[in-house]
């Protein structure tokens, strides 16, 4: 039987596209240039004397922080710094955690899928002027203005204000023991990667996090919106609870009855302190 024209076309597609395949199993294409990565805004030029820290950034916005409130960044600023965490886990939603020698802060951005092109190490550089920061629940955080709050920046807005940095070193990220800095000096490490040493995660023997069901509200050990709260050791800390996400890929983990040490982003919604896992290790038995 003769065969219909488009499966001859169809045929002379597939063998042109062999070929070129095949060209390149050969190595006939050129090395990616690392040097200009495909993520974010190569023409930022990095300017020692617009940069800041972010210890400085807490300082002088310290008012709108502890207030929940925000201010615009008017100022020609940059800020250097590494990133400690992202979305890798589904833990951590359409933020980025950053990290540089005073102090760590929140990066929210209304995106996801973000991990590839901003991994746990990856050194970045913020243009700071025009974007917005504030408090949310009195958790430093940079973004943009939404409904008159800190909110989240739009994709495109931040990756015009981010360039991806050559550098890439988690070795020079900072790990504070939580559990040795005293209650007065706790919001100097908000956004801190820190761990937690031989702690017993409350509520023994259930998941992290139970199945969430669109459309239903979750309510379990007193949260809500798809997060669930488990205490950790006693209460001497101020209000000290793992905040889990019933989307994160570790969501099913059974809480052991023995103590373990957890790794994670300190962070605070008034005066609960929430420890968010990055991944599944993060938790060592």
């Amino acid at each position: 039987m003769r065969k219909p024209s488009y499966y001859l076309h169809l045929t002379s597609v597939i063998a042109a596209a062999m070929m070129t395949f095949a060209a390149c199993m050969d190595g006939d294409w050129d090395t990616p240039d690392l040097s200009n990565p495909p993520y974010g805004n190569n023409a930022i030029v990095e300017d020692a004397g617009k940069q800041v820290t972010i210890e400085q950034l807490k300082q002088t916005y310290a008012s709108v922080i502890n207030a929940s409130s925000m201010a615009q960044i008017t100022d020609d600023l940059q800020l250097k710094a590494t990133v400690i965490g992202n979305d890798i886990g589904g833990n951590i939603y359409k933020q980025i955690c950053i990290q540089d020698a005073t102090g760590a802060m929140i990066v929210g951005i209304n995106a996801t899928g973000l991990f590839p092109f901003l991994s746990v190490g990856q050194q970045i550089l913020i243009n700071l002027k025009d974007l917005y920061i504030g408090g949310y629940g009195q958790q430093p955080q940079l973004g943009d203005l939404y409904n008159g709050s800190i909110g989240r920046m739009s994709a495109s807005k931040w990756e015009q204000h981010v360039k991806v940095l050559p550098t890439h070193d988690q070795s020079q990220i900072d790990t504070i023991d939580f559990y040795s800095v005293a209650q007065s000096d706790m919001n100097r490490y908000c956004g801190y990667l820190v761990c937690l040493k031989d702690v017993q995660i409350g509520d023994a023997g259930s998941k992290l996090a139970p199945e969430y069901t669109t459309g239903t509200t979750l309510t379990y050990n007193g949260s809500s919106n798809g997060y669930v709260h488990h205490t950790l050791g006693s209460e001497s800390m101020n209000k000290l609870v793992l905040r889990t996400s019933t989307y994160a890929d570790f969501a099913s983990w059974e809480i052991p009855s023995t103590p373990v040490t957890i790794y994670g982003i300190a962070t605070r919604y008034r005066d609960t302190w929430q420890i968010l896992i990055r991944a599944e290790d993060d938790i060592k038995e």
